[in-house]
């Protein structure tokens, strides 16, 4: 007389971009890395219903909106501290802005170019929070913005490419066009080629092992630790060798994000079922 009944087992696996770590490959936006393991992974061929899923996982959000060369430029023409309209481009520093913090990175760097700051400054940006649009203020006659360079924030402002022409009755109030575009990222997607397919995103897949909400301010670190966290098919690994692994972190678009100089990290658990046959002796 026998018997059959499956034994699970389980093992994890802690993956961390940090070379220190030992990561490698690292691309320069920091969103891709691999690692070597010097004990492979090795899982029998007899394993069923082999599975992946993601316990826990680091990512600081600190993702930048504004990137330098791509979108860092303001052009605008303005009143200089001795009331000479003057062009002025302004260079914002590489960073992940909400709109007060564009508004102080614009301030500073126009009072490092002589521009007017008082009585107030030339330009002001501050929130219609009916529209989720952004308002600009020109307070000084004859100012003017050129939104048409590729290299300026207008899309995050929410403007079209449009130069605003000199302003003859002051102050003006400026809407933007369009909606703020400032959280250019509404989650994070982990992947790993470890699972099969990974988890499907309407009818795509893209090797997705975990959706990662985006709870924490900017500059902060995100920690997902789901209480329920999906689990992905990763049959392939029945009966396979691998000893070096890939891991990448995209937008919920799947487009590689740049991290900005700091390292994410996931811990994985991967599962599996073997068959097991108990003799009659045995029990």
């Amino acid at each position: 007389m026998t018997s059959a009944f499956v034994v699970p087992h389980e093992f994890n696996l802690l993956a961390s971009s940090n070379p220190a770590d030992g990561a490698l490959n690292i691309t320069p936006d920091g969103s891709r890395f691999t690692v070597q393991l010097d004990n492979p992974i090795m899982i029998p061929k007899a394993a069923l219903n082999v599975t992946i899923d993601v316990e826990q996982a680091t990512i600081w959000w600190v993702v930048p909106n504004i990137i330098t060369g791509q979108n860092d430029k303001l052009y605008i023409t303005a009143p200089s501290v001795g009331d000479v309209l003057t062009p002025y481009v302004v260079t914002v520093p590489q960073g992940l802005y909400d709109l007060t913090g564009l508004n102080q990175a614009i301030q500073r760097e126009l009072s490092n170019l002589g521009a007017k700051i008082a009585p107030e400054s030339v330009i002001t940006l501050s929130p219609d929070d009916a529209t989720n649009k952004v308002e600009v203020r020109l307070p000084y006659l004859g100012t003017s913005i050129d939104f048409t360079p590729a290299d300026t924030f207008r899309d995050i402002l929410g403007f079209n490419s449009q130069v605003i022409p000199p302003t003859i009755v002051a102050p003006d109030v400026i809407l933007a066009d369009n909606t703020a575009q400032f959280n250019t990222i509404d989650y994070f997607l982990l992947h790993s080629d470890l699972c099969d397919e990974g988890i499907r995103i309407n009818n795509k897949y893209s090797e997705t092992v975990a959706q990662v909400l985006i709870d924490s301010p900017p500059g902060s670190q995100i920690v997902y630790a789901p209480f329920n966290p999906a689990r992905v098919s990763a049959n392939r690994l029945a009966g396979a060798r691998r000893s070096r692994l890939l891991f990448y972190l995209t937008d919920g678009e799947g487009k590689a994000v740049n991290t900005n100089g700091e390292f994410f990290s996931m811990r994985l658990s991967i599962r599996y079922l073997m068959p097991h046959t108990l003799r009659g002796h045995e029990v």
